[in-house]
């Protein structure tokens, strides 16, 4: 593992510093529960500037959606994740000077995030109204071994004075805030409507917080951990708990404490306090847990690092990257990734294809477990999908919610979100992908086909036969792709080709159970009239193609179109959904991301490398990249197909995009499927990994920028280490029997006594 610093975020490496993004690139979570990186002295108080807060995973409440013109089955509500109190705050009084009451003002000396450990360690230089001076030193982790955990240490040193310190550490038991306005369709705000009490007659300040509407209750506590000996503490009445911490230390002598948050599970019993929580926060300290959390990150680095030699600040880029997915994810089975990880409040913390699509992947072959709990989500509200397919008056089938945090859809805008139904196919992909890749059947026999299955079914009754030039195809009719500055189309390329793999995997697994678990079938009403209806609908998709430029068209209809003229628009009105009418935009041939190029990744088999390039020319000029989650497509395909310079530099506005806020928006998050992006652009795009199930292919193609690239796999029961230098790739079984991969078309054998082979690129 390389030194410590490849593994750092220091503040005078990054070109912005304003408060909203620095408390996104600050965050801590675990997947569990997340903390931006306020000023410690802002609590929910207007003094500062900046956005606190605390998100748990999955914790959310509710508000009615209004509508102009109401019409059957529109979504009810939109579901929005809570901001809960500040853990980070403190009230400090000095004298006749208080935090909570007039402005300290504040210096940030230094933050530095470590990814090694998890661990934020941060120096704020702080002076009161009336010239006190005081450097305050936070170091704070949220722990990856007992995910209901966070800690965090103070150490105050006076500069210039020695009176007394009061220090006051409690929180609201009911959520102030109020949902914002903004004029941003990413940007949600919870509207305030949490409640809470305090736990009265226990050893550490407590409380249970409930919600409104959503009828969700999670317990909360904090223990005072450690102080020095001659610091006075209080708790706190039971109205309000907390602490008071009083001491006149010596100018130049620190004074040092901390203190252990708790969050536990969300839980429908709102009476009931968590009370094994409880215990587990008043024995716990910071220092011995933080070690516990370090063992799993050091565990994480272990089999998920990316190492690449010659591109420093790439590198770094990267493994931030990694460091926050593995942060984002939840691992429960009941909750998800949300869009802007547990980093902030963007787009309402709910969840979205892009896990299934862009952050899986690295979870599938880097940490297959957690896969498999980020499609337990899934599986677990299959039934709420089937309620909303009949709900839009389909008979048979699931349809799964847009965007979501408990299953149900709380899209408004139906026309870019509803009507994507490549979602449905898109979870489908993601549950064959996993099983492809691991070999893990009981998924396969305990949610998994049956997810396939229900998604195939809705293909069947949304899509229709129609005759196209004396030939009987099966097509799909008025969705939404990828691309959403176009709506409610006729034959999406991405789309069809995409709910044609769902009812081919469909027919595969179908057939595989028929021999190996055939009560399975009988139980979900599978026929084989049914399994030969889904064969011939795979078979005879639509999939759109202009013959005379011989591209595939992103739609039916698609080359009709005249272009949008992008390089005659001010830069300042991108991105163009903030600033142009949906409907101007549906006008035109313009992309705010990846569409078709998709399918051209997820399905290289059958498509020859002139296609691709066809395919890349004429997409890429009309694509803006207004979604962070397109130059990440663009890389990967320009890697495939030779165009050296362009995939390098899609790759590294992709891979930077937080660390630079390149899309302008940071503030409100980190882009969660471009962190998974970014990965799938070195192992995918550079590397040239292709896994069709029957041949794992590895074909590199190193930017010149790199010496060597390093990463691991999880493929089945095996690990691989995988080595690549210009012209030269070796492997290694770390664990596992083995078995055959194809390097630049050249078969390679590991097993347990042949563990390396080196491979020469051939000479062109």
């Amino acid at each position: 593992m390389a030194g410590d610093l490849a593994f750092q975020i220091h503040l005078p490496e990054l070109k912005k510093q304003t408060p909203d993004f620095l408390e996104t690139i600050y965050s801590v979570g675990n997947g569990h529960l997340g903390v931006r990186d306020s000023n410690p002295l802002q609590g929910n108080s207007d003094l500062y500037l900046g956005s606190p807060g605390l998100f748990v995973n999955g914790f959310y409440d509710y508000y009615p959606l209004s509508y102009g013109e109401k019409y059957s089955n529109y979504p009810e509500n939109d579901q929005v994740i809570n901001r809960l109190f500040d853990p980070r705050y403190l009230r400090i009084q000095i004298g006749d000077s208080d935090s909570a009451t007039s402005f300290f003002d504040s210096k940030i000396l230094d933050k530095n995030l470590d990814m090694q450990t998890g661990k934020l360690t941060e120096t704020f230089e702080l002076t009161t109204p009336l010239q006190e001076r005081f450097h305050l030193i936070l170091e704070s982790f949220a722990s990856l071994a007992d995910k209901r955990l966070y800690g965090i240490q103070y150490t105050i040193l006076p500069l210039n004075f020695t009176g007394p310190i009061t220090i006051t550490k409690s929180h609201p038991a009911v959520n102030q805030l109020s949902r914002t306005s903004v004029n941003d369709v990413r940007v949600k705000e919870s509207e305030g409507l949490l409640h809470g009490w305090p736990l009265k007659d226990t050893v550490i300040p407590a409380m249970v917080i409930t919600t409104s509407r959503s009828q969700q209750a999670l317990t909360a506590a904090w223990k005072l951990d450690q102080v020095n000996e001659d610091v006075q503490v209080n708790q706190l009445s039971d109205e309000v708990p907390g602490y008071q911490l009083k001491v006149a230390p010596q100018k130049n002598t620190p004074i040092q404490f901390s203190f252990m948050y708790g969050l536990s599970a969300i839980s429908t019993n709102l009476a009931a306090a968590d009370q094994d929580l409880l215990t587990t926060v008043a024995e716990s300290e910071f220092q011995p847990e933080l070690e516990h959390s370090t063992k799993k990150w050091q565990f994480f680095w272990q089999h998920s690092d990316v190492e690449i030699d010659g591109d420093p600040d790439i590198q770094n880029s990267l493994r931030f990257n990694l460091f926050q997915l593995n942060q984002s994810a939840g691992r429960d089975g009941l909750t998800n990734i949300p869009a802007k990880g547990l980093t902030g409040n963007g787009y309402g913390g709910q969840y979205f294809w892009d896990t299934e699509i862009f952050m899986l992947p690295f979870f599938i072959y880097t940490q297959p477990q957690t896969a498999r709990k980020l499609l337990q989500f899934r599986v677990q509200t299959m039934d709420l999908a089937v309620q909303q397919a009949r709900d839009l008056g389909f008979a048979a089938g699931a349809t799964f919610a847009w965007r979501t945090i408990n299953g149900r859809e709380a899209s408004s805008y139906w026309p870019a979100g509803l009507a994507q139904f490549h979602i449905n196919a898109d979870i489908a992909y993601a549950v064959d992908h996993y099983v492809t890749v691991t070999g893990d059947q009981q998924f396969l026999r305990e949610g998994g086909f049956e997810l396939i299955l229900q998604t195939a079914r809705f293909w069947l009754e949304y899509g229709n036969y129609t005759e196209i030039e004396g030939v009987n195809r099966f097509g799909i009719n008025t969705v939404t792709g990828p691309d959403e500055y176009s709506a409610l189309v006729n034959n999406n390329y991405y789309t069809n080709v995409m709910a044609q793999h769902n009812l081919a995997s469909a027919v595969e697994y179908a057939q595989q159970l028929q021999n190996s678990d055939p009560d399975l079938l009988t139980k979900l009403a599978v026929t084989p009239a049914e399994i030969q209806s889904m064969a011939d609908a795979a078979k005879l998709m639509i999939l759109p193609y202009d013959k005379g430029s011989e591209v595939k068209l992103q739609f039916q209809g698609f080359e009709q179109l005249s272009r949008l003229p992008l390089t005659e628009i001010d830069k300042g009105r991108f991105p163009l959904l903030l600033h142009s009418h949906p409907l101007t935009l549906y006008h035109y041939q313009v992309n705010k991301q990846a569409d078709t190029i998709m399918a051209d990744i997820l399905y290289p088999a059958g498509n020859s490398l002139a296609q691709q390039i066809r395919d890349y020319e004429f997409y890429e000029p009309i694509t803006t990249h207004d979604s962070s989650l397109s130059r990440t497509m663009f890389a990967i395909l320009a890697a495939r197909i030779g165009e050296e310079t362009a995939a390098y530099d899609f790759f590294t506005q992709s891979v930077q995009t937080d660390l630079r806020d390149l899309q302008g928006n940071t503030a409100n998050g980190v882009h969660a499927g471009n962190l998974g992006g970014s990965w799938m652009d070195v192992v995918y795009g550079f590397a040239g990994l292709v896994n069709n199930a029957d041949q794992f292919t590895l074909n590199p193609n190193l930017p010149k920028q790199w010496q060597r690239l390093s990463f691991k796999l999880q493929i089945a029961d095996s690990e691989y280490q995988f080595e690549i230098q210009p012209q030269q790739v070796t492997v290694r079984l770390l664990s596992g029997p083995g078995m055959q991969l194809v390097i630049w078309d050249t078969p390679v054998i590991l097993s347990s006594t042949d563990t390396t082979k080196t491979v020469i690129q051939p000479k062109v």
